[in-house]
């Protein structure tokens, strides 16, 4: 489990993938009809996706996907986010999300830029970053549903079903692959993230969250940049909460959210810290920690404890 107590030297010999899905099952064992993430339109158990994971790499495999491929992943749902950055990481290759709301042209050249070989996307991105791929070096693409010349995610979990372990590959990798030790190749900006680098932010973040089992996060991928949302979502597979994902940035849908499902940590921008305490008269729910992206002021952050018993703190 990431508990924050590890630094990233103990867990040197293992991948973040690796080590969610080992928390994950452990969960799974426990808790196995709750849920782990949460969309508008979709559920994850901890259950499903230690299974599905495994299964997908191993149908990645199976259709022709090497250590090393670049996977470029279209997805706005945290719940496809998880499942398909782990099978790709799980496969041996290194996944680089896009943004939601990156244009065609943006799409592409991202994909070029990365070198991406295969595509993961959903119906609800597939309109961009399909065609976008005219204009880049990908030749397969996967998707979560229905997408016309897409092979579906759930057809790859089948090709892979039983699950396999990745092929080591010829031996030790030369330094001068880069590649074979990232674990997120991220485009907006340019930048790789090594397994390492993965599990400092990881245990990082824990520490400053302090995530427990049975904790729902409440919280906006508008609100964070792209690693720290992959990592918040990693963060509640690997501890045994929930995360429930709210898909539109305004402090309405925040409050809804936190209401629906029992939210007992959220995060906010300052801005949004603000609205809160000061536009809102009455809070769904006592005593929710709110999580702060940025330096909030002092005074919001103790209106906020006296006007509606929450608690605010930095994320760091």
């Amino acid at each position: 489990m990431l508990d924050g107590s590890r630094g990233p030297a103990a867990v040197s010999d293992t991948t973040v993938t690796e080590a969610v899905l080992a928390a994950a099952r452990e969960h799974a064992a426990r808790r196995p009809v709750r849920p782990a993430l949460m969309d508008p339109a979709h559920e994850l158990g901890y259950a499903r996706f230690a299974e599905a994971v495994p299964a997908a790499a191993t149908g990645l495999r199976r259709l022709g996907v090497r250590p090393g491929d670049v996977a470029a992943v279209h997805l706005g749902s945290a719940c496809e986010l998880a499942l398909a950055v782990h099978a790709v990481s799980a496969a041996g290759a290194v996944p680089a999300p896009l943004p939601v709301d990156a244009s065609v042209a943006a799409l592409g050249a991202m994909m070029t830029e990365t070198g991406a070989r295969f595509l993961i996307t959903g119906v609800d991105t597939a309109a961009r970053s399909v065609v976008a791929t005219e204009r880049s070096y990908v030749r397969q693409v996967f998707s979560f549903g229905n997408v016309p010349g897409a092979i579906p995610f759930a057809r790859l979990v089948e090709a892979g079903a039983p699950a396999v372990a990745p092929d080591p590959g010829p031996g030790p990798v030369a330094p001068a692959d880069p590649l074979r030790d990232l674990a997120l190749l991220l485009c907006d900006p340019p930048d790789g993230i090594t397994h390492a680098e993965r599990f400092a932010d990881l245990y990082r973040l824990g520490g400053a969250i302090g995530l427990a089992e049975g904790d729902v996060l409440a919280c906006s991928p508008f609100d964070v940049s792209q690693p720290t949302w992959i990592a918040l979502i990693d963060l509640c597979l690997a501890h045994g909460a929930a995360l429930a994902a709210v898909p539109e940035p305004g402090t309405d849908a925040l409050l809804a959210a936190i209401g629906e499902h029992r939210a007992s940590v959220a995060v906010v921008t300052p801005a949004k810290l603000r609205a809160l305490v000061y536009d809102h008269a009455r809070m769904p729910l006592p005593g929710v920690r709110l999580l702060v992206t940025g330096a909030p002021d002092p005074e919001v952050v103790q209106a906020c404890r006296t006007r509606h018993g929450w608690t605010a703190a930095t994320l760091g």
